[in-house]
């Protein structure tokens, strides 16, 4: 899948483009073997989050089932101005610190200009002893090899390296709790194929390795001597977001690849 327009030094108006093809890729066959162990991951590892407060920005806005989620407030962040999302930049969320008891990065930092940027952003928000859950692509996978060889989208998107997330966690104070991956198949365009090889999904789980396409981490804020005081009164301190479109925003470039 050729994405014209996009070179390897990315302005905003690229990370938009590169955003809506990966989401068309979403419905291909990959793209919902990736969703589904994703979604069924995140139904799993939710149930060990507490509080009422969650937010989501990143890749796909339906990673979510709200009607089984165990916190009761949600909202979803997303660089585009459409469906029920809140637009934002990504280095600019509407959230006071220290509010929220669940952020979860859907690829979030696949899809940025500044991976640590975004990080440290969500990790402003969290409260004490709350959770970052993180998805991220793999490079150390056969998805890896994509992006290595310049094949479509895979080309462009972060691959941020798990080790390295780790170590930015650990600076921003949070420990990493659980790392699990998943989606052991190559990204084959082929449902055919992909069913051929199910079983290297069994065998992945089964002896825990570290090679699959995709990575999740579970990190938790610490609490270090005196618990930081937690904002009081409304997790928005101010909402007042202009309409954001393409045309509008600042030529960024990437940069913290």
């Amino acid at each position: 899948m050729a994405i014209p327009g996009i070179s390897r030094s990315i302005s905003q108006d690229d990370l938009i483009r590169l955003l809506k093809v990966a989401r068309v890729w979403l419905d291909s066959p990959p793209g919902q073997m990736l969703m589904d162990s994703e979604r069924e991951l995140m139904r799993t590892q939710l149930q060990r989050c507490f509080g009422q407060h969650l937010v989501q920005y990143g890749l796909s806005p339906d990673l979510l089932d709200v009607g089984r989620s165990v916190l009761r407030n949600h909202w979803q962040l997303d660089l585009l101005a459409d469906r029920s999302a809140i637009p934002v930049e990504e280095t600019q969320w509407p959230f006071a610190p220290q509010s929220l008891d669940v952020v979860v990065l859907h690829h979030g930092l696949d899809f940025c200009l500044s991976p640590r940027s975004v990080l440290r952003e969500a990790s402003q928000s969290v409260r004490a002893g709350g959770h970052l859950l993180i998805f991220g692509f793999n490079p150390w996978s056969s998805w890896g090899m994509n992006h290595i060889a310049g094949r479509g989208w895979f080309s462009e998107a972060g691959f941020v390296r798990p080790s390295r997330l780790v170590d930015w966690l650990e600076l921003l104070g949070f420990a990493v709790e659980k790392r699990i991956d998943g989606c052991y198949r190559p990204p084959l365009a082929s449902q055919r194929w992909l069913d051929r090889l199910e079983g290297l999904e069994d065998f992945g789980r089964r002896h825990q390795l570290s090679n699959g396409g995709f990575y999740f981490l579970m990190a938790r804020r610490q609490v270090l001597g005196v618990t930081p005081k937690r904002e009081r009164g409304r997790v928005f301190p101010a909402l007042t977001l202009p309409p954001l479109v393409a045309g509008s925003r600042r030529a960024h470039k990437r940069n913290d690849k």
